[in-house]
């Protein structure tokens, strides 16, 4: 085979596979743990708590499986860990602003509110100062969802 003709093979095996590539849809997240929410519809699932360093970072994807818009609010006041072993409480990190570090609504400093459509989803994010290695489960608790129980922290 010709070096001009090779070269041109493996241009073509390039291209069909970077084009199958992009092609490929994203993969959702694994859920980690799932609970029904007291707002109709909403279903809460924990997509990631993973520690790293000195923070843990929760990812709570919400989704409305009912045929109506649904409202999802809540004020991260109520969001925190709970070590039941150490017998320990962890709440949201805030900035030097007092504005949690999380996913925060308009100029809300403590708050998460998302309207969503039937179908449709969405993340809530927040970091928290990480319990000691030691400790592989917490207990995660978000306002008008029941507690997600023994969570198996994920070490980056």
């Amino acid at each position: 085979m010709s070096t001009l003709l090779r070269a041109a093979f493996v241009a073509a095996l390039l291209l069909t596979g970077a084009c199958a590539f992009a092609q490929t849809p994203a993969m959702p997240p694994p859920i980690i743990a799932t609970q029904e929410t007291n707002v109709s519809g909403v279903v809460a699932d924990v997509t990631e708590f993973r520690r790293k360093g000195n923070t843990l970072t929760a990812k709570v994807r919400f989704r409305n499986t009912g045929a109506a818009k649904a409202e999802v609010s809540f004020e991260y006041t109520g969001v925190y860990l709970l070590d039941t072993e150490a017998g320990k409480k962890y709440e949201v990190l805030k900035d030097e602003k007092g504005f949690y570090i999380a996913a925060l609504h308009g100029d809300y400093r403590s708050r998460f509110w998302v309207d969503m459509e039937p179908g449709k989803s969405q993340i809530a994010w927040m970091k928290f100062p990480a319990p000691p290695a030691a400790t592989t489960t917490v207990t995660l608790q978000v306002p008008g969802v029941p507690p997600f129980e023994d969570l198996p922290i994920q070490d980056r």
